[in-house]
């Protein structure tokens, strides 16, 4: 018993200077690690509120007219390429809609947009539940210039089962809010990126079941390009 004790007493230290060494070497990764281990990260992340200053910065430089990309990892992974016109990518992975909220109005430079394309509250799964990642979807209608045309895309599918009907929740209320404003195109790619049994397509995933690989993103460009008015881009 007393080895079992001093044993666990050694795992229990070896953990914790573990995690004191990923936070100091890596602390980007910290979040990863959570999601993982099905821990909530802090909100916003380390990562987020670095971005953010970053992404301040490019928007005070940013030249007026583009297609600016707000929300989460399934846009910032995208290549600005392929929407063919110039984009600025103000997406920002492990972000929340709350968080989204309360950052897009330090981007000054959003008003002078062709047109925002907006996605998120993936991550809000974690802290909320529907009818408040709906209201916060809202929230975030709220905040972004009142005259700049706005894509609104729905939660992507994903292949975890589990949460197929929280998705589908959440999308009916992302697709409400954006109707009820005059603003906002709803652009339901749902169909396009699922496989015969509803659950992101192996073949347009990156591994993970979430995220788009570049076959997935060339879908989902090809579905807001209509909406953005803009050409394909060249092969």
């Amino acid at each position: 018993m007393k080895r079992a004790v001093i044993a666990l007493g050694i795992i229990w230290v070896a953990a914790l200077h573990g995690i004191a060494a990923l936070a100091f070497f890596a602390p980007h990764l910290l979040p990863d690690q959570s999601w993982r281990l099905g821990l909530n990260p802090p909100e916003p992340t380390a990562y987020v509120a670095e971005r953010h200053r970053y992404l301040v910065n490019l928007d005070a430089q940013g030249e007026p007219g583009g297609i600016v990309l707000i929300g989460t990892s399934h846009l910032e992974g995208m290549d600005p390429a392929l929407l063919g016109r110039p984009v600025r990518n103000y997406a920002i992975g492990t972000d929340t809609l709350r968080n989204i909220a309360a950052r897009v109005g330090d981007y000054r430079n959003l008003g002078n947009a062709r047109a925002i394309v907006l996605h998120g509250g993936y991550n809000d799964i974690k802290y909320r539940n529907v009818d408040a990642i709906v209201a916060d979807y809202g929230a975030v209608l709220a905040t972004l210039p009142p005259e700049t045309p706005i894509v609104s895309l729905p939660l992507l599918p994903v292949a975890d089962e589990g949460l197929r009907s929280t998705i589908t929740a959440i999308n009916a209320g992302i697709a409400q809010r954006c109707e009820a404003d005059a603003r906002c195109t709803f652009v339901d790619v749902t169909a396009r990126l699922v496989d015969a049994d509803g659950g992101l397509s192996p073949a347009l995933e990156r591994g993970d079941g979430v995220h788009l690989n570049r076959a997935g993103y060339r879908v989902l460009a090809a579905e807001l390009r209509p909406a953005l008015k803009a050409p394909a881009p060249r092969q």
